[in-house]
């Protein structure tokens, strides 16, 4: 009998098979869809994503309809006519149809990580567990906010200096190339002697006319062997390290991470998660790699019964501490530590929060008004060299005419 493969020995129905088999035939149905070219009316998307963005809006829609008393089912069918999203709305489709079919939500956005991180799927399977869905719905809807422009804010502060020097850089080829040859051709023609600097500058904008093969070719190179050495764990790692150690940014980096993680650890904390289910899935919450191994490394510690104070490697056994853990501050470690004699854990974090998101928003604004004298001073100093080369010859022109 097709049902007696999903009932064990004592008729106990196995979920996990029932949900396997329905991935294996959605995935079976998208790469049918995908050979076939499909009508002309029907709707066709180039690439399956969803932004950040898309997805708070549609929490915030179901989360409107929830506390509006609306059912679930019912909140799902009218969030699929309003989502405008292509594969959003296909989301919300099967979303609806595995909840007819006895699916839960959390096991239908589980099978969808690049649209729903760990702990929007930890919080609905809370909800699933307890029924309070519109607390939970409300914290995803604020969590998911704050996250969007604290993302947003984070990306600011290291793309804004590089698109001036980018621009810069546009400027400054385009003088190499149409300005520069000008300039040096008509000295060629007069016969003088170009200056040591002004070589220099001619000996460049040579290069960028003649070998601008090169440089396409470096570029192309450079990015193919960042992409493949990346794509290693131990690559990876490195660079998680590294970007924790950036000059000027090592502090954005740090901070944000710890940020992510206070937030979603205090958030699974309130739902009544268990704290190595909150340690793991707040690690899968942060970004950087060398955060998500040093709460994992925590988790297990923990799971030994290990203090989460001592397994961040503070030691108040001695007169003179000493705290070796480099991701983490000293001054975090000690209000885990008070948490630990006054199991006020998620009160203390969220003061913690609190006082490192504003200090993290502080650093990012006085980052990007500190970057744009600097970025200026880098492109008059580029600007001003490649002027100064080509005004150099005159002087010695003028100089010539006035020995004569």
């Amino acid at each position: 009998m097709f049902w007696g493969r999903f009932y064990d020995k004592y008729w106990n129905f196995n979920n996990d098979k029932f949900v396997k088999l329905l991935e294996k035939a959605r995935n079976a149905q998208y790469k049918k869809q995908k050979s076939t070219k499909g009508n002309m009316n029907k709707e066709i998307t180039l690439f399956d994503s969803a932004s950040k963005k898309e997805l708070w809006q549609m929490i915030n829609k179901l989360s409107i309809f929830i506390n509006s008393w609306i059912d679930v089912k019912w909140a799902l069918t009218i969030l699929i006519k309003q989502t405008k999203n292509p594969y959003l709305k296909r989301i919300t489709i099967e979303m609806q149809e595995n909840i007819n079919h006895g699916i839960t939500m959390s096991e239908t956005m589980a099978q969808y990580p690049k649209v729903f991180d760990w702990l929007s799927t930890a919080l609905i399977w809370v909800w699933e567990k307890t029924g309070q869905l519109w607390k939970i719905l409300a914290e995803l809807d604020k969590n998911l906010l704050e996250n969007i422009e604290l993302k947003w804010k984070v990306k600011w502060a290291m793309i804004y200096p590089a698109v001036l020097l980018v621009l810069t850089l546009c400027m400054v080829i385009f003088m190499m190339i149409f300005i520069v040859p000008r300039i040096s051709e008509s000295f060629e023609k007069a016969g003088s002697e170009l200056p040591g600097l002004t070589q220099f500058v001619v000996a460049v904008s040579n290069f960028f006319i003649e070998d601008w093969w090169k440089l396409i070719i470096w570029f192309i190179a450079t990015i193919s062997i960042f992409r493949i050495i990346n794509s290693t764990y131990h690559w990876k790692m490195f660079f998680a390290i590294m970007y924790t150690k950036l000059p000027i940014f090592w502090y954005v980096v740090r901070q944000s991470n710890i940020v992510y993680f206070i937030k979603s650890f205090t958030i699974l904390l309130d739902s009544w998660v268990l704290l190595l289910e909150s340690l793991k899935t707040s690690s899968k919450v942060v970004p950087n790699l060398a955060y998500k191994k040093e709460l994992i490394r925590i988790k297990n510690e923990v799971e030994i019964w290990l203090t989460i104070s001592k397994s961040l490697w503070l030691n108040l056994d001695y007169e003179a501490n000493v705290y070796l853990n480099n991701l983490f501050p000293e001054e975090f470690a000690y209000v885990v530590s008070t948490w630990e004699e006054t199991w006020s854990l998620s009160d203390s974090l969220k003061k913690v929060w609190a006082n490192y998101n504003w200090e993290l928003k502080r650093y990012i604004w006085n980052l990007s008004s500190l970057m744009e004298p600097v970025i200026i001073v880098i492109v008059w100093f580029l600007v001003g060299t490649i002027v100064v080369a080509i005004m150099l010859p005159f002087f010695a022109m003028g100089e010539i005419a006035k020995n004569l």
